[in-house]
């Protein structure tokens, strides 16, 4: 039934204060109806009203080529509104249709609705949760229960993701609509929160000065809190410079200095997704227009022509413009920063620190400590193999030779590049070896965090298939009849971990690396197996590229 109420609702964003209230806005290119200050209760704000101008739609040919119908009439106009107000530090704005686009997206307090979702929403009857991962595959998942679901029914990853946009059920009662109605109401929190606001100008007035309060409360009783254990860095921040020194250098094709990848802003995901092309624009004497395909080879490309001392400058100019043709001429949207559209991870004394949507941001201390506790007990559950010493012919399938090496063995059996074909995986990588207990050994030299990534994503991927699709573990099977006939597979005993390189230790290894460990060990679990490690005695480059040498 619906409820009686002066509320209604209203997307509400958070700004920097201290700023004229125009310089708030970005360039103001439709047509306005009204601009000037207003005054609410006793607050003195700025207004904008305005409308815009819908271009004829894309499809509009295609569809007159087929039918024969001509649709001459259908752009259109359609209003938007944004409401300045000083709120003691900060500055809110409320947004009505597009009016959103107008406001400066370097002046928005990125926190602040989540914060709000935080203090106030029920974690038992959560409606959607989309989160993004904070490595250099930009991952992004959302999950929806139409009907509610309580917090571990949405599968959140405790560290090594950030919450990006929350719904759900939210006690409402510090605020008019609760007052009014004496009930929870549906909120979408992001950046910005989407909630019922009063249309008297005094509740009104109260009503943003109750949303300051509630965002600044503690959050420790709130299930939710962990979605804030991701900071970002403070501006001016004493490690500003040697994260932004290192981000310069892997725009510059530095591998070393850090993970890097290209993202989708979260203003723009659903554009960046149907987007046939980007058009990357004040990066070079001329716009270049790439694909999904050729995102971050294009960038590279262009930041890795100018000296490194002006990379981030061009990061901060240049813009992304995704596109609904292949041509780049036909944009979803306005420009993008292009420093919304990077993603990189690197590591400081143990913390990992990320550049995502823009913004620097570190993963708590306290938080990294508990993942190295959990990955050192992780870590000892290894496994004595009697394995050769690897010894690098820096060749390119230098692992598959020290593979093969291992096979000659007594009991084990090389599977590397043999690979499965399965419905749901076409070139499945099995394992590199199988060991005489029948240990799925997968093997790398870990020289950097990308090798370990690449192994628990290999092993998972295996696990996966060979409990879940029984023409996986058939072809194992075959492979080892085919390698040692009279020789039975049941199934593998353990998934075991090899490396050469470096030690199983926690402080040899990126914490994203150990967050990725943690989840195979969960995967593991699942399926039904145990995770074990080894360690593959062998020669350092260095020496191995001398003893060549002296061979030679």
């Amino acid at each position: 039934m619906p409820v009686s109420t002066t509320c209604k609702p209203v997307s509400v964003y958070r700004l920097e204060g201290g700023r004229a209230l125009t310089e708030y806005l970005g360039q103001v290119v439709e047509d306005v109806v009204f601009e000037g200050p207003v005054t609410i209760d006793e607050l003195r704000g700025h207004l904008v009203v305005g409308t815009r101008e819908s271009d004829r739609p894309v499809w509009a040919e295609q569809l007159e080529s087929l039918t024969a119908v001509s649709f001459d009439d259908l752009p259109g106009r359609q209003p938007w509104a944004v409401l300045l107000l000083p709120v003691g530090d900060w500055t809110f704005a409320l947004t009505f249709g597009g009016g959103h686009l107008l406001l400066d997206d370097d002046l928005i307090d990125q926190s602040f609705g989540l914060s709000f979702a935080i203090r106030r929403l029920d974690a038992e009857r959560l409606g959607s949760v989309a989160r993004a991962a904070l490595d250099a595959t930009a991952r992004l998942i959302q999950t929806s229960f139409p009907g509610g679901g309580e917090l571990g029914a949405f599968g959140l990853e405790p560290y090594g993701e950030m919450v990006t946009r929350v719904s759900g059920s939210a006690d409402l009662s510090d605020l008019t609509y609760g007052r009014e109605t004496r009930r929870r109401h549906q909120i979408r929190a992001a950046r910005s929160l989407n909630l019922p606001m009063p249309s008297s100008p005094v509740a009104f007035t109260r009503d943003l000065a109750a949303l300051t309060r509630i965002v600044d409360e503690p959050d420790e009783h709130s299930a939710l809190r962990f979605w804030a254990q991701v900071r970002t860095l403070g501006k001016n921040h004493e490690l500003e410079p040697e994260l932004e020194k290192r981000l310069a250098a892997a725009l510059g094709g530095d591998r070393d200095a850090g993970l890097i990848g290209f993202a989708w802003p979260q203003s723009v995901v659903k554009e960046a997704e149907a987007a046939e092309s980007f058009k990357l624009r004040r990066a070079g004497r001329s716009p270049v227009v790439f694909t999904h395909d050729d995102g971050l080879d294009t960038i590279v490309s262009r930041l890795s022509a100018v000296a490194p001392q002006l990379r981030m400058k061009m990061l901060r100019d240049a813009t992304v413009t995704p596109c609904d043709d292949i041509e780049g001429e036909q944009p979803l949207r306005g420009p993008i920063p292009l420093r919304k559209w990077i993603s990189f991870e690197t590591e400081i004394d143990h913390s990992v620190y990320c550049f995502h949507q823009g913004a620097w941001f570190r993963i708590g201390e306290r938080f990294v400590e508990q993942i190295r506790g959990q990955v050192a007990d992780l870590l000892t559950n290894r496994v004595d193999l009697d394995l050769p010493t690897w010894v690098p012919t820096a060749l390119q399938d230098d692992e598959h030779r020290y593979c093969e090496l291992v096979a000659t063995k007594p009991g084990y059996v090389c599977l590397d590049r043999d690979l499965a074909n399965t419905p749901f995986n076409h070139r499945l990588e099995l394992g590199d070896v199988l060991g005489p207990a029948d240990e799925l050994i997968h093997v790398k030299w870990l020289l950097r965090a990308t090798a370990a990534s690449h192994l628990c994503v290999q092993a998972g991927s295996a696990a996966w298939s060979l409990r879940m699709e029984p023409e996986a573990l058939e072809q194992l099977r075959a492979k080892v009849r085919l390698a040692e006939p009279g020789r039975e597979l049941k199934a593998p005993s353990a998934l075991v971990l090899a490396i050469a390189g470096r030690p199983w230790t926690v402080e040899k290894l990126f914490t994203l690396s150990q967050i990725g460990l943690l989840r195979l060990q969960g995967e593991a679990r699942f399926l039904g197996t145990k995770l074990q490690f080894a360690e593959i005695p062998y020669v350092d480059k260095e020496t191995a590229k001398r003893m060549r040498a002296e061979a030679a």
